[in-house]
């Protein structure tokens, strides 16, 4: 039914429910399982060029992102499944994410929604919502109890 199943995290702060959602359905259709992590990527001070200092804060984005999607795979691959990791640093999260869907032709999204603030949940809601409009695939929204 799903065998090209992805895992979205689109937010700051996030749980690993959507995570453990996907390894599920992996598991049970026998399907390869993708983690994306997309946040938006931090503008430089000065607008025409990137100082040392955006570049440090840049890396450092990185290397967090890197080191968060590695646990995940080892995970993943402890449990016996196929798993590729994916991340990015993006302008337009929806836009990505909508894009990702359609070019690697996958079945089933997997997003998380957090306990956000107001402002960050208002933000969030809009990207979710436009990525639930926009995507061509079925969409699975893991939320917190």
């Amino acid at each position: 039914m799903f065998n090209n199943i992805a895992v979205a995290i689109i937010t700051p702060t996030h749980t690993k429910k959507s995570f453990d959602i996907g390894i599920q359905m992996a598991k049970k259709f026998e399907s390869e399982l993708t983690v994306i992590e997309c946040v938006y990527k931090i503008q430089p001070k000065f607008y025409f060029f990137e100082t040392k200092s955006d570049k440090k804060i840049l890396e450092k984005q990185k290397e967090k992102m890197k080191k968060e999607l590695e646990n995940w795979e080892e995970i993943a691959l402890g449990k016996g499944i196929k798993i590729k990791t994916k991340f990015a640093l993006t302008d337009s999260i929806a836009e990505w994410v909508i894009d990702y869907v359609k070019e690697h032709k996958i079945n089933l999204l997997i997003m998380d929604y957090p306990k956000l603030s107001m402002v960050e949940a208002t933000h969030y809601d809009d990207i979710i919502n436009m990525i639930h409009h926009k995507a061509k695939c079925n969409i699975l929204t893991a939320k917190e109890k």
